[in-house]
């Protein structure tokens, strides 16, 4: 089966294998590489099959389990959506499997779950803003999709301003007004947008005011900011034009 990519499908998918017996295979439309072997079936949304997924799993599964399945699915290995499946699965045939870290599948589905998790985490400190016009945007360039799963942090902090979240490799942004957040998909912002202004500049005023050169220590920032985020981080260019020499 091929799919979006979105929960909803994907608990549509879930209907299917147990009401029309299909083969538990999910890939997300998107990435699936074709063959002459197998005949993919393209997932329908049904509102009336995801109602009654969900409906059983809320009853079923604990939040705990819900919340570990919304990350894992957002991850960006190919397979991912096929383990969520063959979990959820597992889970009806018994809850308390869902935690089970002897069990492989358990194992993979909580590791992928952790992953995105712990870069949502990060990304709600990676965002930087710039001030276009009336409206603050920002352009990010996560892993894995992670939008949703920021979105309710920033618009909590940031009630009371207009602001765009750009997820520039899967054309996604969060647009949040008065506190009021939507997921918009197929987005293509102008790079006019994403200019820099005095507020990109005082980021990296900043910076440069609290960094000690005989304190540098390139690995340590390594590992609290990962250098594949730092392209979107005006006080990181710093970092990338005077880079010290790293020991093995």
């Amino acid at each position: 089966m091929l799919f979006d990519g979105s929960m909803e499908e994907l608990l549509t998918a879930v209907y299917h294998v147990y009401v029309d017996k299909t083969e538990p295979i999910l890939y997300r439309a998107s990435q699936y590489e074709r063959n002459l072997i197998d005949e993919p079936k393209k997932v329908i949304y049904n509102e009336e099959a995801f109602l009654r997924v969900r409906t059983s799993m809320r009853k079923k599964f604990s939040e705990e389990t819900l919340t570990l399945i919304s990350y894992a699915l957002n991850h960006s290995d190919m397979h991912s959506p096929n383990l969520v499946l063959r979990y959820i699965m597992a889970c009806f045939g018994n809850p308390k499997k869902a935690h089970d870290y002897q069990d492989e599948l358990v194992m993979k589905v909580t590791k992928l779950s952790r992953q995105v998790s712990l870069e949502s985490h990060r990304f709600t400190g990676f965002v930087r803003f710039s001030l276009v016009g009336s409206i603050y945007v920002a352009k990010i360039d996560p892993d894995h999709d992670i939008l949703t799963f920021i979105a309710p942090h920033f618009a909590e902090r940031f009630h009371e301003m207009s602001f765009i979240i750009y997820d520039e490799a899967r054309h996604e942004a969060i647009l949040s007004q008065n506190g009021n957040w939507s997921l918009k998909k197929d987005i293509h912002l102008d790079e006019a947008m994403l200019k820099s202004d005095s507020s990109i500049e005082k980021w990296q005023q900043y910076f440069t005011h609290i960094s000690i050169d005989s304190r540098a220590n390139p690995k340590g920032q390594k590992r609290s900011m990962p250098a594949r985020y730092w392209k979107n981080l005006p006080e990181t260019d710093r970092l990338i034009n005077h880079r010290m020499p790293e020991t093995n």
